[in-house]
This record gives structure tokens, sequence and C-alpha cells, in this order.
């Protein structure tokens, strides 16, 4: 069975992430953890060291009983058998203190929450997300603000090529649970052959062993944008990237992705990260 952690800081837009994950464990059958991270840290010594515990734990209780409430609307659409889990953590930085507690849990998807276009920019360039995205060897999902889970119809999955087997292997048992197609799109750059990914990517599609793939080699000046009409004209559910390819990504959010990012207030993003990739 699936475990899927939630971290919340009990926003409108992390309660949104925090639905999507409801839906999806509902498909999935999976355990769900929501999660509240307080970055405060507590000197390891000090005259006042009892009362700074007490404190402590007193933070921790609050914070687990306001989770409860505040989430209620949300929990309560859940239709499987076990029952929601709440946690609070204590520790800095966010993204390892989130870590440790999803191998805690044998955490095996984390799901966050992003503002929206802007909002995604700040999750690629600099924000809690972005640290896990870079961080964890867990898959995350980030949710942006006016997403609702409807299933994963489509999938539409930025390929550079330079792994794709080994990344086919890793999104096809997401894609088999949803019965979803998975659209492989690579935009060619300067240099590239049609023909040769295309080749490529035939071969590769060919040995996945999953029937319901469909591939596409676009050529545009600009990436974001290839993708983004791609996954518009499609009606895309879900977009996912592989993060040990740092230009592909640096490239695909350049200034120019200010234009094109709409797309990204309905589209989540599920980031898995290369077995064998380095932390940055």
């Amino acid at each position: 069975m699936v475990n899927i952690l939630v971290p919340t800081d009990l926003s409108d837009v992390s309660k949104v992430a925090a639905n999507y994950a409801v839906k999806m464990a509902n498909r999935l059958e999976a355990n769900l953890t929501l999660i509240h991270v307080v970055t405060i840290v507590v000197p390891v010594r000090s005259a006042y060291q009892r009362q700074l515990k007490q404190e402590e734990e007193g933070l921790l209780r609050r914070t687990q009983e306001e989770m409860i409430e505040s989430l209620k609307p949300v929990v309560k659409y859940v239709r499987f058998a076990a029952p929601v889990q709440y946690d609070v953590a204590i520790g800095s930085p966010f993204s390892e203190t989130l870590l440790r507690e999803a191998k805690k849990l044998h955490t095996g998807l984390i799901v966050m929450g992003t503002q929206g276009a802007s909002g995604l920019k700040k999750v690629v360039m600099g924000s809690n997300t972005t640290a896990m995205i870079g961080d964890s060897h867990i898959p995350v999902l980030a949710v942006p603000a006016e997403a609702e889970f409807k299933g994963l119809h489509n999938i539409v999955y930025a390929c550079d090529m330079r792994n794709i087997k080994k990344e086919l292997k890793q999104l096809i048992p997401y894609a088999t649970i949803f019965d979803s197609t998975i659209h492989i799109v690579h935009v060619v750059t300067n240099g590239e052959s049609f023909a040769e990914v295309d080749e490529k990517m035939e071969k590769a599609v060919a040995r996945a062993g999953y029937d319901k793939i469909v591939t596409m080699v676009l050529a545009d000046a600009s990436i974001d944008d290839a993708i983004a009409d791609y996954i518009r004209i499609n009606k895309a559910d879900l977009l996912v990237m592989f993060t040990h390819k740092p230009n592909f990504y640096e490239r695909l959010f350049d200034k120019s992705i200010t234009r094109r990012m709409a797309f990204h207030s309905k589209v989540p993003l599920l980031a898995f990260k290369e077995e064998g990739s380095s932390k940055k």
C-alpha cells in the first residue's frame, strides 16, 4: 500500500493539495498522512531547557488540534479504510525535516501545494517545494491552487531523451494504476535530428511494455511554449519531469515563461529524481 505524505500550513493552497491527495489516495487505496512542519529550532542547551521542552510539547499539541479541526472539510471525502494520520514536526530546514518524517513513514509520494502560475515559477526557482523537488528521492507532486483531481487520463512526460528507458520504467506504474495515456514530448534543439529522436522514442516505447503511449517530437524556439501548447491542446492532467537535468529545467522556466505559465494553474507537476542524481 502506498503511503502519501502531505505537508500543510493550513493555508487555502495547502488545503487544495490536501484535497487533491485525498481523492488520489481514494483511487490508490493509500495511507494518507497530513503533516505540519514548524521550522523553529529549540536550543539544545539552555537554563530554561525544561520550560522550552514543555512549550514545544504544547506547540505540537495545539498545532495538531488546529490541523484536525481545519482539515475536517477535506478529510471527510476519504473513502478508504485506513484512517488519516496527523503529524507535527519541529525542525529546520524544512526539506530535511520533511524528508526525515517521510523516511519514518516509508512514504511513496509527497504532495505539496503551489501558488499557480507565478507560484509554480517560485516552486521551481526557490521555495520549500523547490527544495523538496531538488532534495527528495521520493516523487514530489506539486499541486497548483486551481487544480482538482479528476483522474489522470493524459500524462505529458517532458523528455530530453537522455534516460528515456529508465524514466519510463519509473513512470509506467503510475500510468497503469490510473489507466493513463502517456504522451512523451521532446522539443528538438540545435543539432538534433527529428528522425534520430523519433527512432529512439519508438525503440523505447517498443521495449516499455505499456500500450497507451503516444510520442511527439516538436520544433520550437522555446521549450516552455511548446510544452505549454501541447498540454493545453491535449487537455493534460499531469506534467511529469525528472530533476537530474538542471539545464533542461533552467530553459523550461526562463523569463519567457511569464507569457505561457497560465496552463500550470490547473496542471500539477510530478517530479521524479533520477536514481544516482547528486544533491545540488
